[in-house]
């Protein structure tokens, strides 16, 4: 993810192998394919969103009801594609109208002029969104946590690793680990481990947080790409812990994975959507993006799926037992962190050239 620009190139490359803060993968078995949610009228809006389990959950808690409410047929292009967005937008051929995107995307695309100023006299919930994920040019979508995971056999609940420091601490808690093949939360959890207070994270100590990594090098069996393999290494025991995203360890506990997550020191990341440049729906569009963050809607989202409401509000919609699903009980969320994007965005390309290099380094 992240600014500074990393040219459209490398970024839509990594999202495509693996990140996306997990986005790209995470949410997509990405079809690549167009479908539309078989309701609405004769207006018609396009939306590019990541497919698979989230794609689902946006139909069910708000595409279909937008389309009821609006008259309108919403037709979806499956999965993110943000070489597709840019040669769209730079054709002069726009067929998208919105986007669900990595929010360090917003940053990036506004800064190539790939995106339209969004309209926040429409996007009248835009003080009820989560400040983090407002932007001129996008607003949150969904958020995601990067967790502890764990192997249940290995760590019964309660026994668990339940910081960073504790994951690092391979003597007190035995057991291959497996980490994320990407800097961004990764960098933020080794300074976790190394002592650093959430709170005081940014400016990241790139060298320090090296040097954390160095300690665990070696206990690391597997750097994952794909969000669909720290639950399946936890589950056929090849790991003990695990870096993952906490929809997908959910997910997996649901149907009887022996494995489990620990939201302490969670690392909180989001999506957006956007608007790209030259839409011919422009209005509609931001019709859309407010009917979306609605607290009503964002809390019917959440409940289809393990990831979090950007919208505050929301909140108070939702069953305390899903709350606490999705990470967001009154003790979890006072302990995630916030991953800062605007750092992301200026630096990923140099703290992504060392950590490449870094991972070759035996």
């Amino acid at each position: 993810m992240l600014k500074k620009l990393f040219g459209f190139g490398l970024a839509a490359s990594l999202v495509m192998m693996s990140v996306g803060c997990g986005s790209t993968d995470t949410k997509s078995n990405a079809s690549g394919n167009s479908n539309s949610t078989g309701n609405g009228g004769d207006k018609v809006l396009n939306i590019m969103d990541w497919g698979g389990a989230n794609t689902e959950a946006h139909k069910k808690g708000i595409y279909e009801k937008f389309e009821k409410e609006f008259g309108v047929k919403i037709n979806l292009v499956t999965p993110t594609d943000y070489g597709k967005l840019k040669a769209m937008v730079q054709s002069g051929n726009v067929d998208i109208d919105v986007a669900d995107v990595d929010s360090d995307f917003v940053i990036r695309g506004a800064n190539e002029g790939l995106l339209e100023k969004l309209d926040y006299d429409i996007i009248k919930h835009k003080n009820d969104v989560m400040p983090e994920f407002v932007h001129d040019y996008g607003i949150g979508a969904e958020l995601f946590s990067t967790v502890i995971a764990y192997n249940t056999n290995s760590f019964p609940t309660g026994k668990h690793p339940k910081t960073w420091t504790e994951f690092w601490d391979v003597q007190k808690f035995p057991g291959k680990r497996s980490l994320w093949k990407y800097p961004t939360g990764l960098l933020e959890a080794a300074l976790l481990a190394d002592g650093v207070e959430p709170n005081k994270l940014y400016p990241l100590d790139v060298d320090r947080a090296f040097k954390s990594l160095d300690k665990i090098k070696k206990d690391v069996s597997v750097w994952w790409t794909a969000g669909a393999q720290p639950p399946q290494l936890l589950a056929n025991g090849e790991v003990s812990l695990a870096m993952a995203w906490s929809g997908r360890i959910s997910a997996a506990q649901s149907q009887g994975a022996p494995e489990a997550v620990e939201f302490n020191q969670g690392l909180l990341m989001g999506d957006s959507w956007v608007v790209p440049k030259g839409t011919k729906h422009k209005e509609l569009a931001m019709k859309f993006i407010n009917f979306a963050v609605a607290p009503e809607n964002q809390a019917a989202y959440a409940n289809y799926i393990d990831y979090s409401p950007v919208n505050k509000k929301a909140l108070d919609l939702l069953s305390k037992d899903r709350i606490a699903k999705i990470g967001q009980s009154p003790e979890n969320a006072k302990n995630q962190v916030v991953v800062n994007l605007e750092w992301w965005v200026k630096n990923f390309d140099q703290v992504n050239e060392r950590f490449e290099k870094w991972l070759l380094n035996k």
